[in-house]
């Protein structure tokens, strides 16, 4: 999600760059976009990830129609949730300290806008 999210990426301290639309690995929100898509829109994002050839244009693209179809924020809530869930089954494992470093993951949240 973080190529289409600057905010969360440098609040998590990675690039926003476009390496997964540069080699074309669609991310959560990109299928639930083309889900929730108009044909025009499924088209815009085909053209983007098929047959843009520079990275920066197609993110762009790609970005605005996640953003018509509140995509990204769906993403986020699931992957919030998820992490809402590893949290509380954690809590079932004995306390070691690989226990302790998945606890950690699941702590890392996005930034509230």
């Amino acid at each position: 999600m973080l190529p289409y999210d600057p905010i969360a990426a440098r609040a998590m301290g990675k690039p926003s760059d476009t390496d997964d639309v540069r080699n074309r690995r669609p991310t959560l929100p990109v299928p639930i976009a083309h889900r929730r898509a108009d044909p025009e829109s499924r088209a815009a994002l085909r053209r983007a990830l098929l047959d843009e050839t520079e990275p920066e244009l197609a993110r762009c693209r790609i970005r605005a129609v996640l953003e018509r179809t509140g995509a990204l924020d769906t993403a986020h809530a699931m992957a919030d949730d998820n992490a809402r869930r590893a949290r509380e089954l954690l809590t079932r494992l004995p306390a070691t300290a690989h226990v302790a470093h998945v606890r950690a993951l699941a702590l890392l949240t996005r930034p509230a806008y």
